[in-house]
C-alpha cells in the first residue's frame, strides 16, 4: 500500500486516542471533552470562568453550555453567576469529578507512555516539537 501522507496518520492516531479514551470514560458517564474540562479545572485550582474553558478547548460559547450542561446534571460540576460580573459564569468542579479527573490524568499519562515507548527520548522531544509547529 502507497505512504500515507501525515495528516491520514495524523487522523488515524487521534481516531484512535478518542475510542479508548472514550471508553476508559463511559464507566463514568463521561466524554473526552468532558475529561479535559475536569483536568483543566483541577489545573485551575477547581474552578474557572466558562469563557476560560471556551478557549482552553478552543470551541464556542454554545458548546461549551452544553458540556458544562451536561456535566452539572451528571453531577460532575456546579456552576453559578460571577457576583463581580455578571457576564461570567463560574464552573466549580466537584468533589468527586476531583477524583475522576486526576485518575483520567494518571490513565493518559500512562497511555502516552506506552504508545511513545519505541521511541528514544530524543525521537519524542523531536516529535513533540514538529507537531507543535504544525499545530501552531
Amino acid at each position: 500500500m502507497k505512504d500515507r501522507n501525515v495528516g491520514y496518520l495524523i487522523k488515524t492516531i487521534n481516531d484512535k486516542l478518542k475510542v479508548k479514551a472514550d471508553a476508559d470514560l463511559k464507566e463514568n458517564h463521561l466524554t473526552l471533552s468532558q475529561s479535559r474540562v475536569l483536568a483543566f479545572l483541577n489545573c485551575c485550582g477547581g474552578q474557572a470562568t466558562q469563557k476560560e474553558i471556551e478557549d482552553f478547548l478552543e470551541v464556542s460559547h454554545p458548546t461549551v453550555v452544553g458540556i458544562v450542561t451536561r456535566m452539572e446534571q451528571n453531577g460532575h460540576l456546579v456552576s453559578w453567576i460571577d457576583p463581580k460580573d455578571r457576564r461570567n459564569k463560574i464552573v466549580q468542579i466537584t468533589e468527586q469529578s476531583s477524583a475522576i479527573g486526576r485518575d483520567m490524568e494518571r490513565r493518559i499519562d500512562a497511555d502516552e507512555e506506552r504508545i511513545l515507548q519505541s521511541l528514544s527520548k530524543e525521537d519524542v522531544e523531536n516529535l513533540k516539537k514538529a507537531l507543535t509547529v504544525i499545530y501552531n
